[in-house]
């Protein structure tokens, strides 16, 4: 049995918080607000190049608002 834990991409992962923690504060607060989102900076994850190496390393979802 494999238990280690299932990598997970970090554009795939950026999506489902967007969703599921940031989408919902905003809608809460400021129903409605026009607002965009993406994914920026220089990491591996941007460019879709990152794997289970990248978690060493400030690899995690983050936000910005």
């Amino acid at each position: 049995m494999d238990n280690r834990p299932r990598f997970v991409p970090g554009r795939e992962l950026a999506q489902a918080f967007y969703w599921q923690a940031v989408r919902p504060i905003l809608d809460g607060h400021l129903p409605g607000l026009p607002h965009a989102a993406g994914l920026v900076g220089r990491g591996s994850e941007v460019q879709g190049f990152d794997d289970l190496t990248s978690t060493d390393h400030a690899w995690a979802p983050r936000v910005d608002l």
